[in-house]
């Protein structure tokens, strides 16, 4: 495993190419003694070879060689994956500034001058060795991160799997109760059985966006593409929104320009994305507050902004706490939380947000939040309103 493996103690491995075998020896002289391990090649096509076998900590490279010169065997180890921040010195003779800057632009991270001195060599090579191994140190945590995250991915799904099966078999008694299969409850039953029966669907909600997510990240949970109204997709949202509407004092307004214009989108998975960004609003916003759902054609300005050629820019507006600066970002991601600055506690936002970065995206489009602590929030998404079939490429 790559994140094991103990550090490099030795000095490191320098590759030498240069066509002329005087320069190659000066150099490893100078090298050895500081207990460099060497490497030789006298023309590009060598030095590429042996970097494909095995990949030196430092590659020291003579500008002008007959054939392949310094300038193209820089240029393809710069422009190859997995040797891209190999380092690379250019050895040479030419002072100009063009030529310095077309070393730069082949990728060369640092020059030495011929006839080169013995203690900058030893230096420029020890520096760029160190960085090399930070850049490997640091490629490896990330691998490992990596695959600690795809664990634990795997692990949420089977346990969001196991769970949803005694899930469903407790809320199904649950719900026979409530409609008095089993005969009349009392008002005290009743409010057990039906605070235990929302309690349940909440986490089968919860359980479900897991489910969501996952499928999203996998890429498998695609748009089904049919034209789409924007006061229709709001009615619908509002609709399914009436209860927790009702449970609390939270006024809502909408405001859909007259000439929005229909678009081709995924009107279940949009219809989810303005449910969740609804309730949320609510949830989060003091009683009595006020929540606003808008929908717009775009500018020509946010159309150039976005990469779009026309587009629809929706947004959900309420009065509460606001999304501190430093969060937001941060709540579109997996179990992302904001603080609330008035509470001083931290309030998850769940899957919810995530669910709805996720839907956005696949249809093309963008999602953020504008906010003032204290004032209240914004979240606007904007999507195109034609398929963004290049956007959704890698998701089908």
């Amino acid at each position: 495993m790559a994140g094991s493996e103990k550090p490099d103690e030795t000095p490191g491995r320098v590759l030498i190419v240069d066509d002329m075998a005087a320069n190659v020896r000066l150099l490893t002289a100078i090298l050895k003694i500081e207990g460099y391990e060497i490497e030789t090649a006298n023309n590009g096509a060598d030095a590429l070879a042996l970097i494909e076998t095995r990949v030196p900590d430092v590659v020291l490279l003579d500008a002008m060689m007959p054939g392949m010169d310094g300038f193209e065997v820089c240029r393809r180890i710069k422009t190859d994956a997995a040797t891209a921040f190999l380092p690379v010195v250019m050895v040479t003779a030419l002072s100009e500034t063009a030529d310095r800057v077309r070393a730069l632009e082949a990728g060369a991270d640092d020059f030495l001058a011929k006839p080169v001195d013995d203690i900058e060599v030893v230096a420029r090579v020890e520096s760029l060795v160190r960085v090399g191994r930070q850049h490997k140190a640091l490629e490896d945590a990330h691998q490992e991160l990596k695959k600690l995250e795809a664990m634990r991915d795997n692990m949420t799904a089977m346990l969001v799997h196991d769970l949803r099966t005694p899930l469903t078999t407790l809320l199904g008694p649950l719900e026979m109760l409530q409609t008095g299969q089993f005969g009349t409850l009392d008002p005290m039953q009743d409010e057990i059985v039906a605070m235990s029966t929302r309690s349940g669907h909440r986490l089968l909600d919860l359980v479900n966006q897991l489910l969501d997510v996952a499928k999203m990240e996998g890429g498998e949970l695609s748009p089904e593409w049919s034209a789409v109204d924007a006061n229709e997709l709001i009615d619908e949202a509002l609709e399914q929104l009436a209860l927790i509407t009702h449970q609390h004092r939270i006024s809502l307004q909408r405001a859909v320009a007259t000439d929005t214009p229909g678009f081709q989108a995924d009107d279940d998975l949009l219809r989810r994305v303005l449910t969740n960004l609804v309730g949320n609003a609510i949830k989060f916003t003091p009683e009595p507050g006020q929540v606003e759902i808008s929908a717009r054609e775009t500018t020509p300005g946010e159309n150039q902004k976005f990469g779009l050629n026309s587009g629809v820019l929706f947004g959900v507006r309420d009065n509460g706490d606001g999304v501190p600066e430093e969060d937001r970002e941060r709540i579109f991601d997996k179990f992302g939380q904001a603080e609330s600055r008035k509470s001083g506690r931290k309030t998850s936002t769940g899957l919810g947000l995530t669910f709805c970065r996720l839907a956005v995206e696949a249809h093309g489009g963008q999602i953020w939040v504008e906010s003032q602590v204290g004032k209240g929030s914004t979240f606007f998404f904007v999507l195109p309103t034609e398929p963004n079939v290049t956007a959704n490429a890698g998701k089908n």
